[in-house]
């Protein structure tokens, strides 16, 4: 080892190891000093040989950076300001994650910016993944902050008329039309608002490409102040079931245009977060239209006539707010993107993402440059026809409408619609109290949620799900049969029962079915598919409304039995067709799903067909 000082009063440190087996060079800079090797690549005894030479240098160098700087295989990778070397690898993960607020998405934008990094630059696991690094750099702005709140009104209205009749049943179907409401007339006023949704979520995907995110939603806001109006002045069964027709239309379309417009104003990695909140606020109003109705902590609430004229107006207290507060919302860049107003959008997407109109980002260049692709393959949607001839779609496909079926014939809704009269039919002593302690279960379980899907896959928790409503469903029947054959007060076991059915719908058959169709199907076919979904879950939701009066009376104790017939096999559908989609590009999981569903049956030797190839198929990272 030879020191000498330099010019500037540094010394220059060389250490050259000689060997036999030289085969690679390499320079390490620690500080001032720089040591330049000869890199032995097999034998013990020389890896020890390098050791004891760099421990010799150990007092003019930072050890930590010289071993930092040894490990083998580790390839040096470009800063996060290299957006050159970022732009396609950026472009293709904004490509990739869909335009929707979806809950549970961010375990997966997380998933695909590691998979990225791991395939576009050399990095090891214990590092911070480069991509994830550039995206850090789009935070939620104080504008963004005040545009999502305004938006939410719309999902909070929505929870909040899902459940509003829950409470006061008994008081409206007295006093609605001067005599009480018979049941069936009961059940179509209860429904009937899923019908309306039916017809507002296939309405607004074309008013919303057509007049504008933002109008469409302002729109809407007015509409529905005006019906709310409507339902709370209703003198007969015919004019509170259309108006309950109407709510049912603006909030079907509130369920298409929230979720889409978060999606599109939001950066990538808060997608995932923004749908949690779109989630979140429609519990909050399932909650709060139970509160206001049953009452809480020694308030009677509004549960009463005429109290619950009130209660039902309340709901236009929100959609005023909503309009009042659109001022503050801007148009979707995506949707400006798609009317080639790529300046308007640019200037947009600077305010939402806190950068000032004259500076650059190279960021936002690539967000308009993949909004502009996938606008571009979206004009090739597909129809539902195509779908279901498409071997590469069908299975995708009926998975998606299965677990939509499951989701709604779990029964939930029926406990959200009626709750209150199940609870007093069960001779529970306070069922205001069971109603309530649902809505607070429902909010806690959706935040719990949240943590699970990060860190579980779609699938475990699909199954883990459906078992648990299954073995809830059956805590509840045996309670409710020895409570009544055996004159037992098993009361607060039958609210128990209800409230773990409520938490497992919450964990996995609530928010998954809505996130996994989006995963299954590409841009082109994502929107059909997605569309023919929801309209599958609001005529199940319709059914659900209308039959469980007539069921839970013609049943009695066992009216949960066939939910949790229902429930079991979704566990069983779930374990065996649905893929995991946790981490994994949309090719690999159309490629498992295509094989399986070409797997031949036991007892052929029927080769599965080759799956057939698309050259125009993106490659999407889930």
């Amino acid at each position: 080892m030879v020191s000498s000082p330099s010019a500037d009063g540094t010394e220059d440190i060389k250490n050259t190891i000689v060997s036999e087996s030289e085969d690679s060079v390499g320079e390490i800079s620690g500080g001032n000093q720089n040591v330049t090797y000869y890199r032995q690549v097999s034998g013990a005894d020389a890896l020890r040989t390098r050791r004891k030479k760099i421990k010799a240098v150990a007092s003019a160098m930072d050890i930590k950076d010289i071993s930092n700087k040894l490990k083998p295989n580790k390839k040096r990778i470009p800063t996060s300001h290299s957006m050159p070397n970022m732009r396609d690898p950026l472009r293709s993960l904004m490509r990739s994650v869909p335009f929707y607020a979806i809950h549970g998405m961010g375990a997966h934008v997380r998933a695909m910016s590691r998979s990225m990094s791991r395939e576009s630059f050399s990095y090891t696991e214990d590092e911070e993944p480069l991509i994830t690094k550039a995206l850090e750099q789009q935070a939620c702005t104080s504008r963004l902050t005040i545009v999502v709140f305004s938006v939410l009104m719309g999902a909070i209205n929505f929870g909040y008329n899902t459940s509003v009749l829950n409470t006061p049943e008994e008081v409206i179907r007295e006093s609605l039309a001067g005599r009480r409401v018979d049941d069936f007339s009961w059940a179509i006023i209860v429904s009937i608002f899923s019908i309306g949704g039916l017809v507002g979520s296939w309405v607004a995907p074309p008013l919303l490409d057509t007049i504008g995110r933002k109008s469409f939603m302002l729109f809407n806001g007015i509409f529905l102040t005006l019906v709310l109006l409507l339902e709370a002045m209703a003198s007969s069964v015919a004019m509170m079931a259309f108006a309950r027709l109407m709510i049912g239309a603006s909030c079907g379309g509130t369920t298409v245009a929230v979720p889409l417009y978060l999606g599109e104003i939001a950066p990538v990695t808060l997608r995932g977060a923004l749908g949690t909140l779109n989630q979140f606020a429609m519990v909050v109003g399932i909650l709060l239209a139970q509160v206001l109705g049953g009452g809480m902590f020694g308030w009677k609430g509004l549960g009463y006539d005429p109290g619950w004229r009130y209660l039902l107006a309340i709901g236009a207290v929100f959609s005023t707010l909503q309009v009042l507060l659109s001022c503050f919302v801007v148009e979707s860049p995506r949707w400006l993107v798609m009317q080639n107003r790529k300046v308007e959008a640019k200037r947009i997407l600077k305010m939402l993402r806190g950068i000032g109109p004259n500076e650059d980002s190279a960021i936002i260049m690539i967000e308009l440059e993949s909004m502009e692709e996938v606008a571009q393959e979206e004009k090739r949607e597909v129809s539902v026809g195509s779908l279901v001839r498409n071997p590469r779609n069908r299975f995708p496909f009926m998975i998606g409408v299965m677990l939509m079926i499951f989701q709604q014939f779990s029964g939930i809704n029926a406990v959200f619609y009626y709750s209150t009269s199940f609870f007093k039919k069960a001779n529970f002593a306070d069922p205001y109290l069971g109603t309530v302690l649902c809505g607070s279960v429902n909010v806690l379980a959706t935040l719990v949620a949240v943590d699970l899907m990060d860190r579980a896959g779609r699938k475990a928790l699909l199954v883990l799900s459906s078992v648990g409503m299954t073995i809830s469903s059956i805590i509840l029947t045996v309670s409710l049969v020895a409570s009544a054959n055996f004159n037992l007060e098993l009361g607060y076991l039958e609210v128990l029962g209800v409230l773990t059915y409520v938490t497992f719908f919450e964990f996995g058959l609530g928010p998954i079915p809505w996130a996994i169709t989006a995963e299954l199907f590409g841009a082109v076919e994502r929107a059909t598919a997605m569309g023919a979904c929801s309209c599958i879950n609001w005529i199940a939701c319709f059914v659900i409304g209308l039959t469980f009066p007539g069921m839970s009376e013609f049943l009695g104790s066992y009216s949960f039995v066939p939910f949790a017939l229902i429930t079991m096999f979704s566990a069983f559908f779930s374990y065996s067709y649905v893929p995991e989609t946790k981490g994994r590009s949309l090719k690999e999981i159309q490629d498992e799903m295509f094989r399986a569903s070409n797997r031949p049956r036991a007892g052929t030797n029927r080769r599965a067909e080759s799956m057939p190839e698309d050259s125009e198929m993106q490659v999407n990272y889930y």
